[in-house]
């Protein structure tokens, strides 16, 4: 009985085991772009996710009265300092958050006009659905980038 259980575990498909074998055998373009980027604790992740989604909400709240000028602000600014918490390079940090900033808003103002009217509530407009989007790349890179 023990005989088949051990077979049965060792056939299990390990998902874990199987992404490691594929990111071994890739090029080493693929190893030098992943090299790039880790996964912090769940810690971490929970509340720089908990401070973007307040800003986001923040914004949603106030789109009827103001921009979220204040809020992309904000959040540029947080994203930039736990970048410079990982890399210790003010610049290096500030160029990213730039560049995280600037390709979340052009990637926002591509995608979001193409998104059909009556997916979103009338009083959202085309800036606010952009920043959204803004925060989405800022919180994946303060999170994801090393």
């Amino acid at each position: 009985m023990m005989k088949s259980y051990s077979h049965r575990k060792k056939s299990k498909i390990n998902l874990k085991r199987k992404l490691i074998k594929q990111v071994e055998e890739s090029p080493s373009w693929v190893k030098s772009l992943l090299g790039h980027f880790e996964v912090p604790s769940m810690d971490v992740v929970s509340k720089r996710f908990a401070l973007f989604g307040f800003i986001a909400g923040w914004s949603i709240a106030t789109s009827a009265e103001t921009g979220p000028t204040f809020q992309l602000a904000l959040a540029l600014v947080s994203c930039i300092y736990f970048l410079n918490d990982k890399m210790k390079n003010l610049a290096r940090a500030s160029a990213t958050g730039l560049g995280l900033f600037a390709g979340g808003w052009i990637v926002g103002s591509l995608v979001v006009p193409v998104i059909p009217a009556f997916v979103f509530p009338r009083t959202w407009c085309l800036e606010l659905l952009t920043s959204l989007v803004a925060y989405v790349f800022l919180f994946l890179g303060c999170t994801l980038v090393k």
